[in-house]
Parts: structure tokens; C-alpha cells; sequence
């Protein structure tokens, strides 16, 4: 893992940049060719006790005391759209969470490698390709990429399998299921298998023709509040490189197969690889390959992980670690028209309560998911950088 290297020089945003971080040349380098970055002192150490803090509070509220998460863990379940998946929790708007995800450093780097690894001047497809730069294409054309906005994520809270295993049994024996009906103890929460946050059929489509894209979103991120240095402790995963080869690969994948009895003989159907949403299981069988390539990348309490929106990606089978895995996921999406629209949208839902409508969730409308009390202490407490991140204030 490469630290970056602190700089002297202004945003030109208002900020102060004293603390800023430059990537070298070597870092950019390896973002290129992997579509997958590490950069450590993202975050101060008082930075990380404060958002450790800051979770600790927030879970609490909910009924976890991460002190005693045998008696209280079970709570979890009821901040989990994805039903325990990768430890996902459904925590969008607490002020902790905020600071983390308008952090200047976070969105400096971010600016960085969308100057160096995708098209930002129009460039055609064809002139990039020549010179083996390909994978820096996309439908949207020029974008200025000293400007973006802060994209509303989640928080992941992994714990341990068999503390999450045990939570799992608790839950089971408080069930008034009839015992006979009551299945395999399943744990409260499990891995997130590798997949793709994107649909290879229309990511290189524009927002045109009922696209149902809301977002363009190159780079992926989230800042981990925890080491997460071995494999198998519920850390992620990633496919290094794969961005490079993505487009061969999204218009020859194999479709999915299915062979069942008809008529006394086999029959095998075939149809197209699904994608739900903006989410693309890989395939056990028909996506194998891509599957073996998925390897643990190693990361900081305090670092960032930066990965190309093309990489597929997951977190570990099992957490056998010792304590819970902690990370906020908080990624930027560049200044173009459908990301300006989608970021209007954002802002009113955060201004309301009302949780993100693209992260798998069935919300009712009007129905505030956390009590915003004084949006004018809060947007007061922002930054120049975060009001315009926000979308508050216009670039």
C-alpha cells in the first residue's frame, strides 16, 4: 500500500490545502493497469477515533451497543436492505458519515484519476483505442473533472462469521415459526460475493433512449475505519485489471444455461446473464474465470480504496477475525448532465429524510427514513467544497 504524498498548494476551491495529497506517478500507474488503488492517510488518526466514534453513537441509536454485540447485535437485522449481505447497513446522513464523505483528500485523489484514467475532452473512441487506451472511453463526452458531487453511500459493519452465525440462532430460537418449519440457522449476515455495480449491456449507452441508468459513476471508493490486512476477514475483493478488458468481455460474455428434463429428454435454454438493477452477479459456473481472479486487497484503518466501476468485486467468504470490519463507502460523481440531475434529486431526499432510491430499497414516499432537525446548522457546518460536493451551491 503507497502513501500518498502531502502538498502545499490550494484546491482552488476555498479549501485549505496544506494537507492535500498528490499522487505519484507510480500510484497512478498502478490505477491504470489494476483499476485498483490503495492510499493510505486519507483520514488523520483523530479522524478515524471521531468516525469510529461517530458509528459507535449512530448504532446505538438503533439499539447496538458495539460493547456488547452478543446482546445487541441482533438489531442490525433491522438496518439491512440486503438482508445481511456484505454487512451493508442502510446509514446515509449522520453528520460523522458526512464529513467523510465530503473529505477533501478523498475527493482530490478522486479528481486525480478522473483527469489520468478516463476521456474528459471529448475524446473519440477510436483515436483512444489507437494508442491502447481504450478502456479510457465512455459515452459522456467532456467533463470537467475538477468538479463533481458527493454520491450518498452506505456504511459497512461486518462482523465475525460466527458471531454473526450465533446472532443468527438467537434470532431463530425467538422466532414463533413452528419448529418444524424452521430451517438451517442462517447467520445475520454473510459475504457479498463478487459482482459488478454496473450492467455491462448499457454501460457504455448514455442516458438517452430510456436509458435506466441514474448515475455515472467511474470510481468506486469507501474509507476503511479498520485494518483489513489478511484475507478471510471479511475484507474486499477484487478482480485487479479487469477494467481493460471489460468491454471484449461485456459483448461475448456467456449467456446463462439451464438444462432440466423435457418430454423424457434434456433440454438446455440459454438467456442473457441477468442484471438487477445496476448490480451483476458473477456466475459460479459461466463467470468462473473471472471469479478465480478475484484476490483480498490489503487496507488501513484510515486508507482509501479507489477501484474502476468496471471491476468486479466482493467481500470475504468469512470474517474470521476478531473484531467487527468497519468502512464507509463514499465515492464522486463527475460534473455531466445526468449526474447534475441525479445529485438535485439526492440533495432533496437528503433535505427530506428520505433514503437514496438506487441502493435496493423499497422506500415509501414521504416517509422520512432520519430526522434532518436544522438543515441550516448543517449546511452551516459544511465547507465551500462539501456545499458544492452537496450540490447546495453550484461549481
Amino acid at each position: 500500500m503507497a502513501s500518498a504524498v502531502p502538498i502545499d498548494k490550494s484546491t482552488g476551491t476555498g479549501e485549505e490545502g496544506s494537507d492535500l495529497l498528490r499522487l505519484s506517478q507510480d500510484q497512478i500507474t498502478t490505477f491504470l493497469r489494476d483499476g485498483v488503488l490503495v492510499v493510505d492517510h486519507i483520514l488523520t488518526a483523530a479522524q478515524v477515533d471521531a468516525a469510529q466514534q461517530g458509528l459507535s453513537d449512530t448504532l446505538a441509536r438503533h439499539g447496538v451497543d458495539t460493547n456488547d454485540l452478543v446482546s445487541t447485535g441482533c438489531a442490525l437485522q433491522k438496518l439491512s436492505s440486503t438482508n445481511g449481505s456484505g454487512g451493508v447497513l442502510d446509514l446515509f446522513y449522520d453528520e460523522w458519515k458526512m464529513d467523510v464523505a465530503t473529505n477533501h483528500r478523498l475527493f482530490s485523489i478522486t479528481t486525480t484519476l478522473w483527469e489520468e484514467a478516463y476521456c474528459h475532452r471529448g475524446e473519440e473512441k477510436e483515436e483512444l483505442e489507437h494508442d491502447n487506451n481504450g478502456f479510457k472511453w465512455h459515452p459522456y463526452g467532456y467533463f470537467d473533472y475538477r468538479k463533481g458531487y458527493s454520491y450518498f453511500d452506505r456504511v459497512g459493519y461486518r462482523l465475525p462469521t460466527l458471531l454473526a452465525e450465533q446472532l443468527g440462532a438467537q434470532l431463530l430460537e425467538g422466532s414463533t415459526v413452528p419448529t418444524k418449519k424452521k430451517k438451517k440457522v442462517p447467520a445475520i449476515q454473510r459475504s457479498l460475493t463478487p459482482h459488478l455495480d454496473c450492467c455491462p449491456e448499457t454501460f457504455y449507452k448514455d442516458d438517452d433512449g430510456g436509458n435506466p441508468k441514474s448515475k455515472w459513476r467511474p470510481i468506486q471508493c469507501f474509507v476503511s475505519l479498520t485494518d483489513n490486512l489478511q484475507a478471510d476477514t471479511g475484507g474486499f475483493e477484487a478482480a485487479r485489471g479487469f477494467h481493460r478488458t471489460f468491454a471484449a468481455w461485456a459483448t461475448d460474455r456467456v449467456p446463462t444455461s439451464v438444462t432440466h428434463k423435457s418430454n423424457g429428454s434434456l433440454e438446455t435454454i440459454s438467456f442473457p446473464a441477468p442484471c438487477l438493477g445496476e448490480y451483476t452477479h458473477m456466475r459460479p459456473k459461466e463467470d468462473r474465470d473471472v471469479m478465480e481472479r478475484v484476490q483480498h486487497i490489503p487496507v488501513k484503518a484510515g486508507s482509501a480504496v479507489f477501484w474502476d466501476n468496471r471491476i468486479p468485486h466482493a467481500n470475504a467468504y468469512r470474517h474470521d477475525g476478531k473484531i467487527p470490519r468497519c468502512v464507509v463507502y463514499c465515492s464522486f460523481l463527475p460534473d455531466v448532465s445526468m449526474n447534475r440531475r441525479y445529485a438535485a434529486n439526492q440533495l432533496e431526499n437528503w433535505m427530506q429524510g428520505w433514503q437514496p432510491t438506487d441502493q435496493w430499497i423499497n422506500r415509501i414516499e414521504d416517509d422520512p427514513c432520519e430526522l434532518v432537525e436544522d438543515l441550516s446548522a448543517k449546511f452551516g457546518a459544511l465547507t465551500p467544497l462539501g456545499r458544492r460536493l452537496l450540490s447546495i451551491d453550484p461549481w
